[in-house]
Parts: C-alpha cells; sequence; structure tokens
C-alpha cells in the first residue's frame, strides 16, 4: 500500500469508492452520483464511510454520500474539511 501515498485526494477517495463499489477507478469521475449511478445502499455508505474516516481521519456526515451527492462533492468536502485541521 506504500503506492497510495503518491496518489492525490482525487486519486485515493475514486480508488477507495472503486473498491467499495466494486468498479474499475476509470468508471469514477467527479459526475459519479452514488446512488443513481453506483446504486448505494445504506451499507455501502457505511462501509465507505468507515474507510473514508479511517484514511483521512475525518468524521464524516452519512450525507455527504448519499442521495444526488457526487464523488467530486465528497472530494470537496474532504478538501474543505481537511484544511481546517491542525498539522500533526
Amino acid at each position: 500500500m506504500s503506492e497510495d501515498n503518491n496518489l492525490t485526494l482525487e486519486e485515493k477517495v475514486k480508488k477507495i469508492v472503486g473498491e467499495i463499489f466494486k468498479k474499475d477507478i476509470k468508471e469514477i469521475n467527479e459526475n459519479t452520483r452514488f446512488v443513481a449511478d453506483l446504486k448505494a445502499t445504506s451499507i455501502d455508505t457505511i462501509a465507505l464511510l468507515a474507510v473514508l474516516e479511517g484514511e483521512f481521519k475525518i468524521k464524516i456526515p452519512a450525507g455527504e454520500v448519499f442521495g444526488e451527492k457526487t464523488v467530486g462533492d465528497l472530494i470537496n468536502y474532504l478538501k474543505s474539511n481537511l484544511e481546517k485541521l491542525p498539522n500533526s
């Protein structure tokens, strides 16, 4: 997994989304919708949030990956909220 350290935030998110939804990363873009395109269920949402929160060490509300939310919305949420974290 050392190769993951060289990935951008966008690439990490798309890779995680691809793994959870069993999709090739090439099929996932910023306009990919969680429910309409990936057919996300509540269990998928819980799994995705658990992996993302473990990876980025940030609490993510379920609403950020449900409804008409897109992968791009999630990336923007992470960027915005990770910037607020103090540097460790």
